[in-house]
């Protein structure tokens, strides 16, 4: 009896380990690499509505600790009214796509090729551009935005671009 017990932990415990790394490496997809022109035309494509990009890192505290106001930022808006885009400026691949799946993200995020960090000049992290529905950039921050104020920026744009 216990050795059939014993046989039944081993098999759940097996089961669970898969199911673990299973789950883990459907979501640590691999990420798109960019360029600049990649990188404008992603922003180009949010026209007509409020664009937000935000350059990031896996191995930057404050950009981990801004993603879940991020996340909620993207919940809180229609994909009419919002596009989101994470660009992560990390230097090894898996350690952004590793981030992603851990932080479930729920927007699109791209892993930079060094020309974009010259293009935009990234200096700091985290940084945030944000685009009105015309494509200009109105905002240009450097450190990490609270969920509150980024959406009270993306409402007071939204309403300006309904009059």
């Amino acid at each position: 009896m216990k050795s059939i017990k014993s046989v039944m932990r081993v098999a759940l415990l097996c089961m669970a380990v898969a199911i673990v790394f299973g789950v883990q490496s459907a979501m640590a997809e691999p990420l798109k690499v960019v360029d600049t022109p990649e990188v404008i035309k992603l922003i180009n494509s949010g026209k007509g509505k409020v664009t937000v990009v935000n350059f990031w890192a896996s191995w930057c505290p404050p950009c981990r600790d801004e993603i879940p106001d991020l996340k909620k930022t993207r919940a809180a808006f229609s994909e009419d009214q919002l596009l989101l885009v994470g660009v992560s400026v990390d230097e090894n691949a898996k350690s952004a796509e590793e981030a992603v799946a851990d932080f479930t993200i729920n927007y699109p995020v791209v892993l930079a090729k060094p020309d974009v960090y010259e293009a935009f000049g990234i200096q700091s992290i985290p940084r945030l551009l944000i685009y009105n529905p015309k494509g200009d950039l109105i905002i240009d921050h450097v450190g990490p935005v609270a969920f509150e104020e980024l959406k009270k920026v993306i409402d007071e744009v939204l309403k300006e671009n309904a009059k």
